[in-house]
């Protein structure tokens, strides 16, 4: 089974040709393409799918298209059949738009062509908290669910096995670690309670502040405004904001020095902090590290070191967005998963 990848970034397409015989899936090409950015989404659409279409020919045949989810609202976990519906909802971004939701529209027109199915897989807004962890304690203001899904959700499934066990029977507490972090609790195949990775709450990360004290950010936007101030928590925070560069490798190489150090500490401390919290619903399995930040050598250590006397600490560092797409479309094209509509999301 072969299956057409189409991941639609800030900067870039990223596309691959996923090969799938019942194990985890090979990538057997990859190729990531600048992307020609246009004023508004569909704009953004017409200038990024001659070069996709251009690939997809090139690559031909495959059996179907996978496709990175947007920003779509309240949704359960699984595989989504992209149809017009769900094309309309990303186009019109009423949840808020980013350039993943590009993916349905760009694998519509691919699956089009070439006459086979096209998915889109876990797409960030997951919302399947429980409802005493949608309280915050502010009227009108619920806790959200938007998480790095799509690859906590793949790693979790590969940890679980390597426990002997399906995802569906294990209790698991995830980070993905990257330009944001995110956390969650996998309840029995649930992912039962989060961590909020825009602008919400959770360890701060490359470029974003994470939970950060209410009277702080009512400061800020006392005195920069609410533009500059979002932009200071969203851009120009996390390492970025207290060291001047969000480079980890960097970073690493200057632990020596006090002011770095304290701040890698703080970060291992933070992410070590929102997995333990979420330790509480039920004792875990284990505890994983994923994403680009998780080679971190030196913060992963301290974050095991906060972590291991709860459980087992294991780190599959990386993002495995490609594969996670592709394995995804297999589960529901071989019968172990079907797949679900836009109309079944959760409200």
């Amino acid at each position: 089974m072969r299956v057409f990848v189409i991941n639609p970034g800030s900067t870039s397409t990223k596309l691959a040709l996923a090969e799938l015989t019942g194990g985890e899936p090979v990538i057997r090409e990859r190729i990531e393409l600048p992307a020609g950015i246009g004023a508004s989404p569909k704009s953004d659409l017409e200038a990024r799918l001659p070069a996709v279409l251009a690939q997809a020919k090139a690559w031909a045949p495959f059996d179907a298209v996978a496709a990175r989810g947007g920003i779509f609202g309240p949704m359960e976990a699984g595989v989504y059949r992209v149809d017009e519906a769900l094309v309309e909802l990303a186009l019109k971004a009423p949840f808020g738009y980013h350039p993943a939701n590009l993916g349905a529209p760009l694998a519509l027109e691919v699956a089009r062509l070439y006459r086979v199915p096209a998915f889109v897989v876990d797409p960030p807004t997951i919302n399947e908290l429980l409802p005493e962890a949608r309280v915050s304690g502010v009227p009108g203001v619920e806790r959200q669910s938007r998480v790095h899904a799509l690859n906590l959700r793949y790693v979790a499934r590969r940890v679980a096995h390597r426990l002997g066990r399906e995802l569906k029977d294990a209790v698991l507490v995830g980070a993905h670690l990257g330009g944001g972090s995110s956390v969650v609790l996998f309840l029995k195949g649930r992912m039962a309670d989060t961590t909020d990775a825009l602008l919400g709450e959770g360890p701060f990360s490359a470029n974003r502040a994470g939970t950060t004290p209410i009277h702080g950010v009512l400061k800020l936007v006392r005195e920069r405004g609410l533009d500059a101030a979002r932009h200071l928590l969203s851009r120009r925070s996390g390492f970025l904001g207290l060291l001047g560069t969000d480079d980890l490798r960097a970073i690493e190489a200057r632990l020596e020095e006090p002011e770095v150090r304290v701040v890698v500490e703080a970060y291992a401390l933070q992410v070590a902090k929102n997995m333990a919290a979420l330790a509480v619903h039920a004792r875990p399995d284990a505890f994983f590290l994923t994403g680009g930040a998780a080679r971190f050598g030196y913060a992963a250590k301290r974050i095991e070191e906060r972590l291991s006397w709860m459980a087992p600490v294991i780190v599959e560092p990386g993002e495995f967005e490609a594969e996670a797409l592709a394995e995804g479309v297999y589960r529901v094209l071989s019968g172990i998963e079907e797949a679900k509509t836009y109309a079944a999301r959760v409200s």
